[in-house]
C-alpha cells in the first residue's frame, strides 16, 4: 500500500504546492506525506477518536518519546564515530610499508566523526 501511494505520489500531476514543479521530488515527497496524514487522520475520526484527543494524548506520552528519541539519536552518533574512528585507524594502520595515507578520507572522518562526538555528548 506504501509503495503504491509513493508510486502514485511520483506519477502524478498533482502538486500541493504552487511553488513546487509537478512530477518533482520534492512535490511527490509533499505529496506523499500529506495522503499519508491524510488517511490516518481520516481513520483515526472514523473510529471516534477527534484529533484533539489525539494530540493531547501526544502531549501527555512527550516525556518518553522524547527521551527515546534523544537516545535513539545519541546511538546512531555513536556509531557513526565508531566508524569514523575505525576508518581513521584502518587509514593510519592498516597499510602497508611505504603505501600513503589517504588524506582525503583521513580529514572527512574526522571531521564527520568530530560532528558525531559533539551530536552525541550534546544535552538539549
Amino acid at each position: 500500500m506504501i509503495g503504491g501511494l509513493w508510486r502514485f505520489s511520483r506519477r502524478s500531476w498533482i502538486s500541493i504546492d504552487d511553488e513546487l514543479r509537478p512530477r518533482s521530488g520534492a512535490s511527490a515527497l509533499k505529496l506523499f506525506l500529506f495522503i499519508i496524514f491524510f488517511i490516518v487522520g481520516l481513520i483515526l475520526v472514523a473510529l471516534g477518536f477527534g484529533l484533539g484527543d489525539v494530540d493531547n494524548w501526544l502531549d501527555a506520552q512527550s516525556g518518553w518519546i522524547t527521551f527515546v528519541a534523544d537516545w535513539a539519536f545519541s546511538a546512531l552518533c555513536g556509531l557513526i564515530l565508531l566508524f569514523c574512528l575505525a576508518y581513521a585507524g584502518a587509514a593510519l594502520f592498516g597499510r602497508k610499508q611505504g603505501e600513503r595515507v589517504p588524506m582525503g578520507g583521513l580529514i572527512a572522518a574526522l571531521v564527520i566523526g568530530y560532528f558525531a562526538w559533539i551530536g552525541m555528548t550534546m544535552e538539549a
